[in-house]
């Protein structure tokens, strides 16, 4: 699979998502896919898949095009099965404490603050401008 987003410029993330693990939030309905892109960068990833996703991947999934590509290419999700040891070596048995780790020290403190005012604020109006001739 191929990304790419205007944020990306001119770089395209190559995904693979037989390296990819994926696991249910023991918390919630939530599903979590976890990995490492490795093409061309290093980033480690967290996707969260949570119950009002499941519309949209099944319009995904139910498109003449996607279920055409995936009757023609099933014989390599059999191929899969047989090599997927090979695939979580690769990726690496510890993945899923790493990119944990890394999101929950990138998102320590991340919260929006509240535009709301409370009686801590110290608000005065702004100054209004004067044009002297």
């Amino acid at each position: 699979m191929k990304l790419w987003s205007r944020g990306l410029g001119k770089t395209e993330l190559k995904m693979d998502f037989r390296y990819y693990k994926i696991k249910k939030d023991p918390e919630s309905d939530n599903v979590f896919i976890v990995g490492k892109i490795t093409d061309p960068v290093d980033w480690e990833f967290k996707i969260t898949i949570d119950p009002d996703d499941i519309p949209g991947m099944a319009k995904i999934f139910f498109n003449f095009g996607v279920m055409k590509l995936l009757i023609k290419n099933f014989y390599k999700y059999i191929i899969y099965l047989f090599n997927r040891k090979k695939y979580v070596e690769k990726a690496g048995r510890d993945i899923e404490e790493k990119v944990n780790d890394a999101y929950a020290s990138m998102m320590k403190g991340r919260q929006r603050h509240s535009l709301k005012k409370t009686e801590n604020d110290s608000y005065s109006k702004p100054l209004k401008a004067v044009t002297q001739y």
